[in-house]
């Protein structure tokens, strides 16, 4: 989603711009009486918009069976311990899981992976308390980081102040399959790896 002055300055910063290069993946144009735009943008066609009544939001299936906000106190060791119990299924599928914790993508997951030193392809019975604490803690450590950044702008991503973001400046193994591993002394090649359709950047030997 965008949101566009249709004056064409906002905050000192020009957006006609972003209005000629966006209309090609424009789905929905919301018109506000404030003279702003409020872009619907989905280049992969990955989302949708819904118009539910307010009283049946928390019965809504988009909804209902979310996650909690990784951002949140619900998600901490606890509730992670619940929720995989008796699970075999890959740490990084059980992280990408919507109804596990929400809107963790497949960057952050990578990251979160590599900085617990955990490989991505481990069965999540094998994740030990330590691990499980590890994950939570950078989890909530490379959001607000990614917050701070302004988010990460892999393709043509900029925020409502025509800005793109940082954080992909910063990765310490997402797309860098063949370069040296980042962590202190280690000169192993990031290895690159498909799971669920999806890739998956660690290194050998400091993910175990």
């Amino acid at each position: 989603m965008y949101l566009i002055h249709r004056i064409g300055r906002s905050e000192g910063i020009d957006f006609e711009w972003n209005l000629n290069s966006l209309t090609k993946h424009n789905h929905i144009i919301f018109k506000l009486n404030n003279k702003t735009d409020l872009i619907y943008n989905d280049v992969r066609k990955f989302g949708f918009i819904k118009i539910i009544k307010t009283v049946n939001f928390s019965s809504n299936p988009h909804i209902k069976f979310l996650g909690p906000e990784p951002l949140s106190r619900k998600f901490n060791e606890l509730y992670f311990k619940k929720s995989v119990i008796n699970k075999t299924r890959k740490i990084k599928d059980i992280l990408m899981d919507q109804k596990i914790v929400s809107g963790l993508g497949n960057i952050y997951v990578n990251e979160i992976l590599f900085l617990s030193r955990i490989k991505p392809n481990r069965k999540i019975n094998s994740i030990n308390l330590s691990e499980r604490k590890k994950i939570i803690n950078y989890t909530k450590k490379i959001l607000l980081k990614s917050i701070k950044e302004g988010g990460s702008s892999i393709k043509d991503f900029v925020s409502s102040n025509g800005k793109s973001g940082k954080f992909q400046q910063k990765f310490t193994v997402y797309g860098r399959e063949g370069e040296k591993c980042l962590n202190f002394k280690c000169q192993t090649l990031i290895n690159k790896i498909n799971i669920s359709k999806r890739s998956s950047f660690y290194c050998k030997n400091c993910q175990k």
